[in-house]
């Protein structure tokens, strides 16, 4: 990490301890990145953050400078440009990823891709640029303020390991490429943060995984959830032989992420084709020795450090089958995965990180997801007057929407501060009663306009989920599946996989107490502790944030209701 200024370290450390001034870092993901955010930590607490993506409409915003989610996160943290100390970058500066990657693609023989460093490097450097002339704009203040250059991985560790509330863990980063690596394995003892292995991009698992979604028809980096999905519908018959599994890690051999793979394949599909039994077996198998190598990740950090304790991130961190397998490992005693694992989640790491090395001993607990904008219900009451809607107000908005979602109605539920990451966690949900036989059918074709395949997930009631699902574990972010009891899958048919499994979110009263009183009022008409949840928003579209992007996607939608703010919105008298 690039070195701060001594005087300025020097006087930061004198008046924090006399308790006059809190350390603020606004955190940004490098402009390079494939989902870019900012985030601002101050005196060691997250105060806010958000993804580029909810601004400007553009899904995931790849390549495109964080600069209207730095807006929104100082004005949110209450933060003046002259107040920053410092600018933590999720990635190392231009000069030096220059180095590393010409170094890594020497490294593994990917001589057609050493030339690409080069012009990787200069696009970088153009686009860290325009940030900061961007930032500098709109914020001049913040031209004389330090910038500090994080590794990209460390980053992720530090997303994930300073916010989980552990003492000492196991950290594993796991993405396709960042800088010369592909994840790290870490051990996080108190403030430090130790590297112990580094995957080079010849051992991409993200790469890996990119590619199987590609080969599918996918979009890759976009897609990779359509894999996971996919598979269970599928069996384990394939066989990647460039991908083994030995002891405790896995190996890719020389070449195979990029060209041996494509010589290799033998299952392709063109996007729109339709999906045949080899594509689902494909995607089985594939899904299954990613499992395989999450594992053996997980085993070799144990063996080699006794820990017990696991953080995972990096944007493979997504894959909830996955880290339910890790989790079921039996040396595993806890696992926290950041909810924002993918890229977006560096400017929290960059900004921890460096609040950590300056000082701050912090106990701060990431336990929900709900660090962006937000909405007054006079602002909500004022925009649903000019757009001219029909709407109501309601006196108890859980109770009145629990109604509605037990008599079948889809409902865009809009409340509180928008999550970050790319679940939708009881803020900016779609919501249904799961079940209602062919619930799932109608909001996928009618709803999201996706393939009727895509499964959805259940929010349920902490303190029941023991009761639906075998080995229940705490799991606030949706990055876990469990398997649905036999006496509770007529129920959450419509939230249920094909395989009886859920992506469960587990609502505490503490996390999100509106969302925890709307599925109890639900669970006091149906029975049922748990809804069906999908994100607000429609296909290929990122989720809503504001009252107007949630009003634009309910009317262009097949939802019958929006439960905004403390008002109920329909599309005809009720």
């Amino acid at each position: 990490m690039a070195k701060c200024s001594t005087a300025h370290s020097r006087q930061y450390s004198q008046q924090s301890r006399l308790g006059v001034i809190a350390l603020i870092i606004l955190g940004l993901t490098s402009p390079v990145s494939w989902n870019n955010a900012a985030a601002v930590v101050k005196n060691g607490e997250l105060v806010s953050a958000a993804e580029e993506e909810r601004f400007n409409r553009i899904k995931q915003s790849p390549r495109i400078p964080p600069v209207k989610s730095a807006d929104y996160c100082l004005n949110a943290a209450g933060v003046t440009a002259d107040e920053v100390d410092y600018i933590a970058f999720g990635f190392d500066g231009p000069a030096k990823y220059l180095r590393k990657t010409a170094f890594a693609h020497i490294k593994a023989g990917e001589y057609r891709h050493l030339l690409q460093s080069f012009p990787g490097s200069i696009e970088y450097a153009i686009q860290l640029y325009k940030l900061r002339s961007e930032l500098i704009e709109s914020h001049p203040a913040l031209a004389s303020k330090p910038w500090v250059f994080v590794p990209h991985h460390l980053c992720h560790a530090a997303s994930s390991y300073r916010v989980s509330g552990f003492n000492e863990a196991i950290i594993l980063t796991v993405d396709g490429n960042g800088e010369n690596d592909s994840g790290i394995t870490a051990v996080g003892r108190g403030p430090n943060i130790e590297v112990i292995a580094r995957r080079s991009i010849a051992q991409s698992l993200g790469g890996y995984y990119g590619n199987v979604t590609q080969a599918l028809g996918f979009r890759r980096h976009v897609d990779e959830g359509k894999v996971m999905g996919l598979a269970p519908y599928g069996t384990d018959r394939f066989d990647f032989s460039g991908l083994k599994i030995s002891g405790h890690d896995y190996k890719f051999s020389r070449g195979y992420n990029y060209k041996r793979f494509w010589e290799e394949t033998t299952v392709r599909r063109k996007q729109g084709q339709p999906i045949t039994s080899d594509h689902q077996d494909f995607a089985a198998s594939a899904q299954a020795r990613l499992e395989d190598a999450g594992v053996a990740l997980a085993q070799g950090a144990h063996s080699r450090t006794g820990l017990r304790k696991v953080c995972l991130s990096g944007g493979v961190a997504l894959n909830c089958d996955m880290n339910a397998k890790i989790m079921e490992l039996d040396f595993v005693d806890q696992l926290y995965t950041q909810p924002a694992s993918h890229d977006a989640g560096t400017a929290i790491g960059a900004a921890f990180e460096l609040s950590a090395r300056m000082g701050d001993k912090s106990d701060f607990v990431m336990s929900h997801a709900y660090w962006g904008p937000e909405y007054s219900s006079n602002e909500i009451g004022s925009f649903l007057k000019e757009s001219g809607v029909m709407f109501s107000q309601s006196q108890d908005i859980a109770k009145d929407t629990a109604k509605i979602l037990h008599e079948g109605k889809i409902v865009g539920w809009f409340q509180g501060r928008l999550e970050i990451g790319p679940r939708a966690l009881g803020n900016r949900s779609i919501l249904a009663n799961p079940s209602i036989p062919g619930m799932k059918d109608r909001i996928n074709l009618k709803v999201k306009h996706r393939e009727d395949w895509r499964p959805f997930a259940p929010s349920m009631l902490a303190e029941s989920a023991n009761q639906l699902v075998f080995k229940s574990e705490p799991s606030p972010f949706m990055l876990l599946t469990f398997t649905v009891r036999p006496e509770w899958r007529n129920a959450l048919q419509e939230a249920t996989h094909v395989d009886h499994t859920v992506r469960s979110q587990t609502v505490t009263k503490t996390a999100n107490p509106l969302y925890h009183h709307l599925i109890t009022e639900f669970e006091s008409l149906s029975g049922i502790p748990a809804l069906l949840n999908t994100s607000f928003n429609d296909a290929g579209e990122p989720i809503v944030m504001s009252p107007r992007d949630a009003i634009r996607t309910f009317f262009c939608t097949g939802l019958d209701y929006l439960a905004i703010g403390d008002y109920l919105v329909s599309k005809r008298p009720h």
